[in-house]
């Protein structure tokens, strides 16, 4: 046992050796109490840092959906899910993915498990630590930044530079400064193809970077998931085979090998799926990172790495339907031309989704609501950088300009689309209710009672879910839309908006911005009503908060001067509870290294 958690209590050394026990010996047979055939290829790569039982556990828990269990809580780092739980999980043909992001996906639930195994002060800590260098010793084999071209355009792998000037006395002046070691490792064979699985992986890595302590290393890695995904394309339909330039042609294998070629029919080969499931993770992980995009950006006041004229695909399935996805049993097409085969089922898939960025709120998927709202943000974010400019930004009217008029009214547009949900779940629950009691009696003549109450039960649970997440996904949205107006017509500084060098308080702007935080205030009253915990969206949440709040403190500061206002003291008092159960919910372990 590690000497720093030594206790003079023998149950504490008990249950020390126990854990240790579990964490640190490797089974017999590690696959045998493996339950999850997709996690068979790197329990041999986790010994001695899990067990297949724990391996299984964190991976359950990377799919639980926020506010789908009372017992688990879902993982704050996972806002999406690109690859299909069943796809993964499913005990026969199931879905093969890189060894990298297996162990990512495992070291991402781990950061907040609250497995009986991580009782032990620091057994936490170290898992994950362990589970990370395991975790970048994979990425290294496929990180397109480890692969360099030489002059003669050969791919090396692993190559190094070291120079001896540092080493002699004449430094820059000595010719042993061109003395450079030889690579490291000369590439036998191409790098591997580019694959979604790459990109998820740097994604989930970026999000779990930038919710810890030092939230700027982030970048690197979403500098990383940028780059694989312009170099795939992800920001595009898939061009068909006929399209596919020469050198292209000359790289596809037609899905008889598995190496290089990037093309969907022998990606299909690699994963084990069909091409349609493959075409529709690529955009669900491209939309991810146009989520990802508009949030770094309002978070550390960066510009956008992704504009909206890029993305030329179609919006990501909802998410009911993209979970329920009925596919062809075999992965692969006779047919000479897979897209071809293919073309019937796309156009089904496509049948009423909208091309580009949305902006209209339809459903409770995170897809369905997030992104109409990431993609007004980003708008937002292009107008307050363009009135930043030192040249562009200065003399001019911006309660009249046309580019301000065009996103209010898309706000507004997208504020009714949140309200029509509402109604429509509110009238679906009702109608539910009355139109089970005639299913029932319906039921009760043709089965037994027992059919009809497994029925009923079944139908009620999963209504009442709905219904419950729908006032979750209203409630958050109806507050981030009130936000993004503050942000439209506010200052994103409290220093400056405090000091109001410019005059900006008894303007037009002001009057917009302070009602629309009081109405974001009463917003954050429905949320603690329906999340008390503030658990729904946590890695999400904090920055609209903060921006949300930064009017309120304009008004507590000159309140001895205007006197008290019950909405406003009302606002106030809300945003300070959220903020106090932010506190309480919010990972504190900074404080203990700062004390030490």
């Amino acid at each position: 046992m590690d000497e720093r958690y030594g206790s003079s209590s023998s149950e504490i050394l008990g249950a020390a050796s126990a854990a240790r026990t579990t964490l640190r010996e490797p089974e017999v047979d590690g696959n045998r109490a493996c339950r999850f055939k997709c996690l068979e290829p790197i329990i041999p790569m986790l010994q001695g840092i899990i067990d297949a039982k724990l391996a299984c556990e964190l991976l359950d828990l990377y799919f639980v959906e926020p506010g789908g269990s009372l017992f688990r809580c879902s993982s704050p780092y996972v806002l999406a899910h690109i690859v299909r739980k069943e796809s993964l999980l499913r005990s026969a043909n199931p879905r093969r993915s890189t060894p990298a992001l297996m162990v990512t996906m495992l070291w991402v639930s781990a950061q907040t498990a609250e497995s009986s195994l991580f009782l032990l002060p620091g057994q936490k800590s170290r898992v994950c630590e362990e589970l990370r260098r395991l975790m970048m010793a994979l990425i290294k084999d496929r990180d397109p930044d480890f692969w360099h071209r030489t002059t003669e355009g050969l791919l090396l792998k692993g190559l190094e530079f070291t120079t001896k000037a540092a080493m002699t006395p004449s430094g820059f002046n000595d010719a042993s400064m061109y003395e450079h070691e030889r690579p490291s490792c000369v590439a036998s064979e191409p790098p591997p193809a580019p694959s979604v699985d790459d990109v998820l992986t740097f994604i989930l890595i970026t999000i779990v970077v930038s919710g810890g302590d030092f939230k700027a290393d982030c970048f690197r890695w979403w500098n990383k998931a940028l780059s694989l995904s312009h170099k795939m394309r992800l920001n595009r339909e898939d061009a068909t085979q006929k399209n596919m330039s020469s050198t292209e042609h000359s790289l596809c294998t037609r899905g008889r090998t598995s190496s290089t070629c990037a093309c969907r029919t022998c990606e299909a080969v690699r994963t084990g799926l069909s091409v349609p499931e493959i075409q529709e993770e690529r955009r669900r992980a491209f939309w991810l990172m146009f989520c990802l995009d508009r949030h770094l950006a309002l978070s550390f006041n960066s510009p956008l790495r992704i504009l909206d004229d890029e993305c030329q695909l179609y919006a990501p399935m909802p998410d009911e339907a993209w979970e329920s996805l009925s596919l062809p049993k075999s992965p692969i097409t006779t047919n000479h031309d897979p897209e071809a085969a293919n073309g019937t089922q796309q156009e089904q898939h496509h049948l009423g989704r909208s091309f580009g960025a949305p902006t209209r709120v339809v459903g409770i998927g995170f897809f369905e609501y997030f992104l109409p709202l990431m993609t007004i943000l980003g708008d937002i974010i292009q107008l307050h950088r363009r009135k930043s400019h030192p040249r562009f930004g200065h003399d001019r009217n911006i309660e009249g300009d046309p580019a301000y008029l065009i996103v209010e009214k898309v706000m507004s547009e997208c504020a009714q689309s949140i309200v029509d949900l509402a109604i429509r779940y509110d009238n679906h629950s009702s109608n539910s209710s009355h139109a089970q009691i005639s299913v029932d009696d319906a039921m009760n003549h043709r089965h037994n009672n027992d059919t009809a109450d497994a029925s009923r039960h079944q139908s009620s649970t999963t209504a009442h879910r709905h219904h419950a997440q729908a006032q979750l996904v209203t409630a958050y949205s109806t507050f981030i839309i009130n936000v993004l107006h503050v942000l439209l017509h506010g200052k994103w500084d409290a220093v400056s908006m405090l000091d109001n060098e410019d005059g900006w308080i008894p303007s037009v702007g002001f009057m917009k911005c302070a009602s629309h935080a009081i109405a974001a205030s009463d917003a954050v009253s429905r949320i603690l009503a329906c999340d008390p915990e503030l658990s729904f969206m946590p890695y999400l949440f904090g920055i609209y908060l903060l921006h949300g709040s930064f009017i309120l403190l304009l008004f507590a500061d000159r309140m001895p001067q205007i006197g008290l206002n019950e909405s406003v003291e009302r606002a106030c008092e809300i945003i300070i509870r959220a903020h106090e159960v932010c506190v309480v919910t919010l990972s504190t372990e900074f404080q203990v290294r700062l004390s030490i």
